[in-house]
């Protein structure tokens, strides 16, 4: 169980973020007897997975109405849809994985410091992907 200020400094975000997440009910806090709000590992990877669907520019409540759906496992699914959205994912992979053979020989360029701060955006990226991969697959369980 994490306090706030920790589960900020796990998930990267601010703790007002976390105060205002868990006022539109989309993280759920346990209370202790001091009144302090405690949150499980869960809330981490619930954190990730929203600041995730924020890139892709969904609205809060578009996110909030995607986890309750996931949580409840009321996805409807139409095989004609989910083939399309796969044949664009594998065209923009195709994109990505093209601008980031030019990024590397950038990166050649750069100082040491500048490097690592691209890098470090890059692994954010690419984990967040992962991420949501992986509540796809249900490999993450809330």
């Amino acid at each position: 169980m994490y306090r706030i200020g920790e589960l900020a400094d796990l998930a990267g975000v601010s703790r007002r973020t976390i105060d205002y997440y868990t006022n539109l009910h989309l993280l759920k806090a346990e209370r202790t007897h001091a009144n302090y709000r405690l949150y499980s590992d869960d809330a981490v990877e619930r954190l990730r997975f929203i600041e995730c669907l924020k890139r892709q520019k969904l609205t809060l409540e578009e996110i909030k109405q995607r986890i309750e759906h996931w949580q409840s496992r009321s996805i409807a699914v139409d095989p004609m849809n989910v083939e399309k959205d796969l044949e664009e994912i594998q065209l923009n992979m195709s994109d990505l994985e093209q601008k980031l053979l030019e990024l590397m020989s950038r990166l050649k360029t750069m100082d040491e410091k500048q490097a690592k701060m691209v890098a470090r955006q890059i692994s954010i990226h690419g984990g967040s992907f992962l991420h949501t991969l992986m509540i796809l697959l249900g490999e993450t369980p809330w």
